[in-house]
């Protein structure tokens, strides 16, 4: 129930078309990460969601994941649903290749079997 009628779910209007409430929706998602203390850890094995996968003629299988715990390495062996590899390169929204990447950055891996399907986790094995 919205906090307009006395409940706890926080609304807010936006259209991406018309710009509006955008910086409201940012205020309000910053907000609430420091009312309920959002962090993740960058310890420990790396384990997320795939948002989308492709097969690329050049790269073979690429799939963009978003890392929820822990740190993903270049070396390190990951299976994301059917799919599974070893993470040959990490390549961030700006193209830059990476050594590693922690919580809440969203990569492409090259190096997986075959293209994962979106929504999958994936996790490091050891």
């Amino acid at each position: 129930m919205p906090e307009d009628w006395g409940g706890d779910t926080v609304v807010v209007e936006v259209s991406a078309l018309q710009n509006l409430g955008l910086d409201d929706l940012l205020d309000n998602l910053v907000a609430m990460a420091e009312l309920e203390d959002l962090r993740s850890t960058t310890e420990g094995r790396a384990s997320g969601v795939v948002l989308e996968s492709h097969l690329d003629i050049g790269r073979g299988p690429v799939a963009t994941v978003l890392v929820q715990k822990g740190t993903l390495r270049v070396g390190e062996p990951v299976v994301a649903g059917a799919a599974w590899g070893r993470v040959r390169a990490l390549i961030t929204d700006t193209g830059e290749q990476v050594r590693e990447a922690g919580p809440s950055v969203p990569v492409q891996v090259l190096g997986l079997s075959e293209p994962a399907v979106a929504g999958d986790r994936f996790v490091v094995r050891a």
